[in-house]
């Protein structure tokens, strides 16, 4: 069955184009790995396909109602984590419950909801049945670079993502702490960010604030296909992702990634959980599970 999936972008803020971009790399290949026609643009709603849009309808709140009246078919993938009680990210940004009401308004007119974390897969479907997780996994097109033997690596550690008091906070204590450190503090352009990976020993995600208890299974995937360690913030080490990972809860964080980076070989420990992710998580055959589910079911 012919399809075609249109991703637009021009929902979102363009700061945020950039924070996005793995994903829609990840979901992209993914889909073209099924013989999916994918197109990428801004505003090019196209009436003959599946107009995907990421997250929330930050420029035009009211663009999902003027889908709805034309008949225009759309799809949204859901990237936040959304509580059974409809609270956005375990309330830690402190949005008002318009955000979840907005989100509920398009939701609720989609022709589906792809999930990116599996925790909002619950509320998503109550809000709209054809509702499901969307996996991420190994994909062979998300391998974007080579790193530097590690005699040539100046980066110890590298953080990345939107910019935060609290990551500024940890970054300057390992800074500190001997290590040498990278934190652009804003969303750049992925190859700036695969430039500084090809550079780093470990790649760190750090948690936005104390409140904040997400696990970005996008920049865990792309670091593990690209082979770079990844420390990942967890207060618990039961998300199925975390094994992919090195972990700390952050309460000692110095001493963590100095145990990291001085007892383990961090080549090999990348090298096995390449492997593992491949093996395990393969995306193109999660994706087929996908399609078959919220689309090819329906058609």
């Amino acid at each position: 069955m012919a399809v075609t999936i249109n991703i637009v972008l021009g929902n979102l803020k363009p700061q945020l184009w950039a924070t996005n971009a793995d994903s829609v790399s990840f979901v992209k290949g993914a889909l073209e790995a099924n013989g999916v026609s994918v197109k990428i643009g801004l505003d090019n709603l196209d009436p003959d396909a599946i107009n995907l849009f990421f997250d929330r309808f930050y420029v035009e709140p009211n663009l999902p109602v003027k889908l709805k009246t034309a008949g225009i078919k759309y799809g949204i993938v859901c990237t936040e984590a959304i509580s059974p009680q409809g609270i956005w990210n375990y309330g830690a940004e402190g949005v008002g419950p318009y955000t979840f009401a907005a989100f509920e308004l398009a939701a609720k007119n989609a022709e589906f909801v792809w999930c990116q974390l599996a925790e909002s897969v619950e509320v998503c479907r109550e809000i709209n049945p054809n509702s499901a997780h969307l996996k991420y996994g190994y994909l062979s097109t998300m391998e974007s670079f080579t790193r530097l033997p590690a005699v040539d690596r100046d980066i110890d550690l590298l953080m990345s993502g939107m910019p935060s008091k609290r990551r500024e906070m940890v970054v300057a204590a390992l800074c500190d702490a001997g290590h040498r450190t990278v934190y652009p503090g804003q969303p750049v352009p992925v190859y700036v960010r695969d430039a500084l990976m090809a550079r780093t020993s470990l790649n760190l995600s750090l948690q936005k604030t104390n409140k904040h208890q997400i696990v970005s299974v996008t920049r865990i995937c792309h670091s593990v296909v690209n082979r770079v360690p990844l420390l990942l913030e967890i207060s618990t080490s039961e998300n199925e992702f975390a094994r992919f990972c090195l972990t700390t809860t952050g309460e000692d964080i110095l001493h963590d990634v100095r145990a990291f980076i001085d007892d383990t070989d961090l080549d090999m420990w990348a090298e096995d959980r390449y492997q593992q992710l491949a093996d395990e998580l393969p995306m193109g055959t999660l994706m087929a599970d996908l399609l078959a589910q919220t689309i090819y079911s329906r058609q």
